[in-house]
Parts: structure tokens; sequence; C-alpha cells
């Protein structure tokens, strides 16, 4: 049975291969804790954006230092340009990060949609075999039907063959005694003939 993930199993991923001097990415997450791609995203940005939270901090400038004068205005002007472009040079380095990350996320999600659609093409592929195999199949069915029913056309005219023959051999049985019996016939009445004429008697119609 395949594990649930949650989001506390996907935080403490995250924040261990952070501590472990890493970025946080599906597959990392996902090696940690298995998963799939739509599973891990959402729980990934949400772990992210709980971060960026955490870090982030208001800046108020009290009253006080507004009242000064402009000297120490400008110092502290100066000081807060500073700090704004240190502040700013921290956030374009993190919006890089982002990027980077999200560019290998990118790279990652795509992999995965390639290796889905790869999957799917050998299934079809697969499927097309099948049924190139099937209709195979079914022509040598047909084929062998074809052969079944001529073989058994042709039992049937061999039967009605040897039946004639049979018939025919009867007949020429039946003729030869015919002809066996017209030969005692003619043997006979040549006798009689020979009787006749001994005794002085023509036969009559000669």
């Amino acid at each position: 049975m395949q594990q649930v993930v949650t989001q506390q199993a996907v935080d403490a991923a995250a924040d261990a291969i952070v501590a472990a001097g890493g970025k946080p990415t599906f597959r990392l997450i996902q090696q940690r804790v298995g998963g799939s791609f739509t599973t891990l995203k959402p729980m990934l940005a949400d772990w992210e954006a709980r971060r960026e939270a955490g870090r982030e901090s208001a800046v108020e400038v009290p009253d006080a230092l507004l009242a000064r004068g402009a000297d120490l205005v400008r110092t502290i002007y100066a000081e807060v340009a500073q700090q704004a472009r240190v502040e700013s040079e921290a956030v374009r380095k993190d919006a890089e990060a982002r990027v980077g990350t999200m560019k290998d996320e990118l790279s990652e999600a795509t992999e995965e949609i390639a290796r889905l659609e790869a999957q799917d093409a050998v299934r079809a592929e697969e499927l097309a075999v099948l049924r190139e195999a099937s209709r195979a199949l079914e022509l040598k069915v047909g084929r062998l039907e074809e052969r079944a029913e001529h073989a058994t056309r042709m039992e049937a005219e061999l039967r009605d063959a040897r039946a004639a023959l049979a018939k025919a051999e009867q007949q020429v049985i039946d003729l030869q005694g015919q002809l066996a019996k017209a030969g005692d016939v003619q043997r006979q009445l040549a006798s009689l003939e020979e009787r006749l004429a001994a005794a002085g008697v023509a036969p009559k119609g000669g």
C-alpha cells in the first residue's frame, strides 16, 4: 500500500535538507518521503511561504530620530539607504535563488511529464503490437476454418465417390452374372439344335 505523504513529513524533510546546506527540491523531497509531483508541489510551496514569512520583519524609524537635526537625518538616511541596498541585494539574491529553484522544479516536472509520456508511448506501441498479433491470429483462424470446410467437402465428395464406385462394381458383377447366364443359354440352344439336326428335325425359322 502506498504511504500517505503529510505536510509535517514534507516540512521535516525540507528542514533537514536546509540544515544540511542544501536546497529543498521536488526530487530531494520525493527521495525522502515519496509521493508524486502533484502531491508534493503544494506542500513544498506552503513550507517555503511559511519560511519566508518568518524571515520578514518590519523596520520602523522612531519618531525621535526624525526630530533631530539635518545632519543626523542625513546620517540616518545614509544608513537606511545602505541598509536598503543591502536588503535589496538580499532580496535580489533570494529572488534569483527562487528563480533557480523554480527552474529546477520546472525541469523536474518536465522530466516527469516526459517520463509519463514515454510510458504512454511504450504502452501504445505494445497495444499496437498486440492488436497486430490479434489480427494475424484472426487471419490464421479464418484460413484454418476455410481449410476445415474444404476438408469436410472433400470428405463428403470422397464418400459419394466411394458409394458410386461400389455401386458401379456391383453393376459390373451383375452384368458379369447376366453374361454368364446368357452364355449358358447359348450353349443349351446350340446343344438342342445339334440334337434336332441329328434327329432329322429342322429348327423352325431356319
